[in-house]
């Protein structure tokens, strides 16, 4: 019966709370057994939390599960919830040397105000818990200004410019944001006007992490999930892409006077 069907998310929280039961244990126990409050353990078997893969180490280790919920979470739950939140992409974002990035319909995740994020990552309607997502997106930034801080080239469509993320002042602020970190030595972002003719190839948001002495690595965004993309020849021709696209884009004094006059216009 539908009414029965359980997402992965849920499974996997049943899952923890039977192998609990099975060895006699008080969530309190658990959780002291596994160094986590007795709430996160109860948050985790009602599937409000996802557990970390840290977490779910030290779980199977007491709960004796023998890898059961480490392939429910790698091969079931990572697909439902963003790259993000599982630290693939974060790690491989945190090693790049430069950042090249593409977005259709908002603001990249490493420009985004606290707000603007919540309101794209409620509206996407991903299954684990928003407010850590958000924390998560907010921590992701702080690599922009770490000491050896990657380069970040950000392209965007004009259109995200006009989109309603959230409501007028959180545009208002993203957009004042978004003109202020577009100063920064190591950050340049670039607005490919909505005339442009380019724009005919635009189908999804990406972004690429380039290494020195290694080979680039990228990340394609949908609607429903984000995959890494390690193949040479697919990162070759989204890196084409990129470079078509940018060529139609304005200068970045221009994308800044752009974006400037658009905060005003969403100014209440």
């Amino acid at each position: 019966m539908a009414g029965n069907h359980l997402t992965a998310r849920a499974f996997l929280a049943r899952e923890i709370r039977l192998a609990r039961e099975a060895k006699g244990m008080s969530r309190a126990a658990l959780g002291k057994a596994v160094f986590a409050s007795e709430s996160l353990v109860t948050a985790w078997e009602k599937s409000r939390y996802v557990p970390k893969p840290d977490a779910i180490d030290r779980l199977e280790g007491v709960l004796g599960t023998r890898g059961v919920l480490s392939r429910l979470l790698e091969d079931l739950v990572s697909v439902t919830v963003p790259l993000e939140w599982f630290g693939k992409w974060v790690e491989i974002e945190g090693r790049a040397t430069a950042l090249w990035s593409f977005e259709l319909a908002v603001v990249p995740g490493l420009l985004q105000t606290e707000d603007y994020a919540r309101a794209v990552l409620r509206a996407a309607n991903h299954l684990a818990d928003t407010e850590e997502m958000v924390i998560a997106r907010m921590n992701r930034q702080r690599i922009l200004a770490k000491e050896d801080a990657p380069v970040l080239v950000a392209l965007m469509d004009e259109s995200v410019l006009q989109r309603n993320i959230g409501g007028a002042a959180v545009m208002h602020d993203q957009l004042l944001h978004l003109a202020e970190v577009a100063q920064r030595d190591n950050v340049v972002v670039q607005i490919v006007p909505l005339m442009a003719t380019v724009c005919s190839g635009f189908l999804g948001g990406f972004v690429i992490a380039n290494f020195d002495g290694g080979n680039d690595v990228a990340y394609v965004d949908n609607q429903l999930s984000g995959e890494v993309v390690e193949r040479a020849e697919d990162v070759v021709r989204l890196r084409r892409m990129f470079e078509i696209f940018r060529a139609d884009a304005l200068p970045q004094r221009e994308t800044i006077e752009l974006i400037t006059r658009a905060a005003e216009q969403w100014k209440a």
